[in-house]
């Protein structure tokens, strides 16, 4: 093996790349983090880039390496540890997808099985200093709560110790090879992660051995195995394939089985070659499942403990992350020690594992795609047919404009105080769906049992439409075992189309300007006749026989041709449904009482005018209610309680070291607080300049509060609505100019405590400003001060530490 250290000159020419990377301001930027030894005075630098950076054709790295720690030495720099070159998954990127491996790579390929922990770095200095680090530091902190280098030190000085090995002999012996023993620690004593590993599992596995050089260079695993023996480490199991079809039918049936030799594994990494240079080249293979699922698993219950809320979004294996969350609800509600020590990391592996016991299957017989559809499909069949106090109900109208649908809707409302009404023409967003949203918003309402969900629908693709939306969105609402039963309303056959469509016109024209999108004074009778005749043109009666009327639960056949139609067709809906579903209509009212539900809703006046047929100028003739309208500048959730944030602030200052205590007094000595503590959860400027997703969460607030801001009178500074949400404070971060509170929120809830999925905060790291140190600073510096932070690439001057408190409420605000 060739020991040779590479030249000052190449290390201080890999240094100088760094730090002009680290000048740039964002692609290939790399940044730094300088460290002090364990047990010594001595700092190593180390350097990291962005994860998205690496692999790409457009952007060259001074250095491919996932973790690289440079003695901080401006004469006489040294490599003193090398993560690998960062590798992909097969089909990732342009060089691991298979004709390019075929192509590129040369055999034996060499694979070796993927442990599953956190990776550690060993190496030695000159003077027997052992260096042990962890992916992206060494030595002491205070800033985080598990400092991984440290773990992974005292484990080794214990393999050590058992094998008589004196530490210095082996750093120094580390230091004249020249090498970084790449490590993994799994241990679940110190931290879970997907893979079980107690007992004697539990330990340092040795999977490489890295020179210290620029280049990367790795030792073969023979080598590496034999390290792992003489020293006591874990042995990383490993075999050689000669040739690349051998490999790829490997591959192809360990993906078909699912494991390896039966056994649960993460995947394996490919050690090779590349055919041009000769240099070492890895790439990985991962096994999906089981392990996407038992990590839905893991953040669907992190999700639950933080919200209370059953109310969960997840897109894959929907009915056995039900099951599991049935088992473990009950479990978590009745001790509180094991959710706190759920959310640090601890008893994961052992929750999954009551759950499959109780389940009576492992993780692979659960993904055996036979078995599961059974399961969805025995589950579909026992839950959807059955009707009881828990069913809820959604009303699809199939009409024409006139046919009477929202005077039925309002009557059948006022007769049944536990129905709902969303009416189309009341939403004015662009977003479509906001109709479905806000009509199973208001079916998950404890005391709703029915919304009718008011649009014409008078084309198969707008049935088709509420179905999709309904399938997609349940969930976001309802838990997950709701059963909802559609009801179609149709208001006209196609055999009475003609004669609806005279009536309905002459309703319209009788009605006058009372519609939200038909107001004859304003378009003239010439354009109502072209919008009426248009929509009787367009019209799709209901067909049972095919899809989406297929779907229906229940249809209901109205007649709008007659005289007294709207009294006529709720008398006929309550009684078709009495017969149907008893319990969403345990008796059919009296002709008096319809009646007089009926004329209440004829005094129905709508108060927000919808555009219809005004194609490109839809917004220039549209004119506000109101003379001036109400625009708010941001949503926040605010502390009711400033005192309890600043006993936070000044119980950690208390705990701090001198040093760092100087650099936050002015905050204290000062009293340099906000006078008042907000989380801003979503700004105008994101609905703006933001992604498709912020502009889409701007919407989603304005939505659910513009009822509000229709009522306000004047222009307040601040109003207060009903919902709240809880935050947990997880660290201070400060420099000279500001100091700022980072938090974990949980969901937002109504004042019924049920979540509100569509709300949520539009800031990558939710903060809050605690306090500006340097007149002039803007508080939006407190976003890039935590996201700088959170990124590892901290100010000049900058500082955090970690908090440990309980939950704090917040009420969520409108900010003008």
């Amino acid at each position: 093996m060739n020991f040779q250290r590479p030249s000052v000159k190449e290390v201080k020419s890999l240094v100088e790349s760094l730090e002009r990377s680290s000048e740039l301001s964002s692609r290939g930027k790399a940044s730094k983090r300088v460290c002090q030894l364990f047990d010594n005075n001595r700092r190593v630098v180390s350097w990291k880039f962005q994860e998205w950076d690496y692999g790409k054709k457009n952007i060259t790295l001074p250095c491919n390496a996932r973790g690289l720690f440079i003695t901080d030495d401006k004469e006489n720099p040294q490599i003193v540890a090398r993560g690998y070159d960062k590798f992909f998954n097969i089909d990732e990127i342009g060089l691991t997808k298979w004709d390019a491996i075929s192509k590129g790579t040369m055999g034996p390929y060499t694979v070796t099985l993927k442990s599953n922990g956190c990776i550690i770095f060993i190496s030695g200095l000159e003077d027997g200093t052992l260096v042990v680090c962890s992916k992206h530091s060494t030595g002491p902190r205070n800033d985080v709560d598990r400092n991984h280098a440290e773990f992974g030190r005292n484990y080794l000085l214990g393999l050590l110790h058992e094998k008589s090995v004196d530490v210095e002999q082996f750093a120094r012996r580390l230091y004249h090879l020249n090498v970084t023993l790449v490590a993994e620690y799994c241990d679940d004593s110190f931290e879970e992660h997907i893979l079980e590993y107690t007992g004697d599992k539990a330990g340092l596995y040795l999977h490489g051995v890295n020179l210290n050089e620029p280049k990367f260079v790795t030792w073969p695993m023979k080598d590496v195995d034999r390290f792992a023996q003489e020293y006591g480490f874990k042995q990383t199991m490993y075999f050689d394939i000669p040739n690349i079809s051998s490999l790829k039918s490997f591959l192809d049936k360990c993906s078909y089985d699912g494991t390896y030799n039966g056994m649960e594994v993460e995947g394996f990494v490919i050690r090779t070659h590349l055919v041009e240079t000769g240099q070492d080249f890895f790439f990985k293979f991962k096994f999906e499942e089981p392990y996407l699922m038992y990590r839905q698993w893991r953040e669907v219950t992190k999700q639950y403990i933080s919200s209370k809320s059953r109310i969960l979004k997840f897109k894959k294996h929907k009915f056995i992350t039900n099951n599991y969350l049935d088992f473990v609800i009950p479990i978590l509600d009745k001790d509180p020690k094991l959710r706190e020590q759920y959310m640090k990391g601890f008893g994961i592996i052992k929750l999954r594992n009551m759950f499959l016991q109780s389940y009576g299957m492992s993780g692979l017989e659960i993904l055996n795609q036979e078995k599961i559809e059974e399961l969805e499909l025995k589950n579909a069949t026992n839950n959807s047919d059955i009707v009881d106090e828990k069913t809820k109900f959604l009303i699809f109208p199939i009409s024409v404009i006139g046919c009477g649908k929202t005077t039925t809707a309002l009557t059948l409302t006022n007769l049944f105080p536990n129905w709902g009404h969303v009416q189309n023409d009341d939403i004015t967003g662009k977003d479509k769906s906001m109709l479905m949203k806000q009509s199973l918003e208001l079916l998950a309402k404890p005391d709703i049992k029915c919304v009718f969900v008011d649009r014409n629908n008078h084309q198969r693709r707008e049935r088709e439409q509420l179905f999709n939306w309904t399938e997609e969105l349940k969930e976001n609402y309802l838990p997950y075992y709701t059963n909802i039963k559609t009801i179609g309303l149709s208001f006209a056959s196609y055999e009475d189309l003609e004669q609806v469509r005279k009536l309905t016109i002459d309703r319209v024209f009788a009605r006058g300007d009372n519609h939200q999108s038909i107001k004859s004074s304003v378009y003239g009778e010439q354009k109502v006749l072209g919008i009426m005749n248009g929509f009787v043109k367009r019209y799709q009666p209901v067909d049972e026989n095919r899809e989406p009327d297929s779907l229906f639960d229940h249809i209901v056949h109205l007649n709008s041709s007659v005289p007294n139609s709207s009294f006529l067709n709720a008398k006929e809906t309550t009684r078709k449904l009495h017969e149907k579903y008893p319990i969403l209509v345990p008796h059919v009212p009296t002709d008096e009482q319809i009646n007089e539900a009926l004329i209440k809703s004829l005094e129905y006046k709508p108060t927000i005018k919808k555009v219809v047929g005004s194609g490109g100028n839809r917004n220039k003739n549209k004119k506000s209610d109101k003379s001036k309208k109400i625009n708010p500048v941001y949503f926040s959730a605010n502390v009711p309680n400033r005192e309890s944030i600043i006993r936070i602030v000044k119980r950690s200052y208390e705990q701090l070291d001198p040093k760092k205590k100087s650099s936050l007094s002015k905050l204290i000595d000062e009293d340099k607080f906000q006078p008042k503590f907000h989380i801003t959860l979503c700004h105008v400027t994101q609905s703006k300049k933001g992604t498709s997703e912020a502009k889409q969460l701007w919407s989603s607030y304005l939505n659910r509060y513009n009822p509000e801001l229709e009522k306000l009178e004047g222009l307040p500074q601040i109003f207060t609505t009903s919902d709240k949400l809880n935050f947990k404070p997880t660290r201070l971060c400060w420099d000279g100019k500001i100091v700022s509170m980072v938090a974990q929120i949980s969901s937002i809830l109504d004042s019924r405590n049920q979540a509100i999925p569509e709300l949520s905060c539009g800031n990558t790291i939710p903060h809050i400003t605690i306090g500006i140190l340097q007149e002039g600073v803007k508080p939006f510096y407190s976003n890039e001060l935590c996201q700088r932070m959170f990124n590892n690439d901290p100010p000049s001057g900058s500082d955090l530490i970690e908090l440990d408190d309980e939950d704090i409420e917040a009420r969520i605000c409108i900010n003008f």
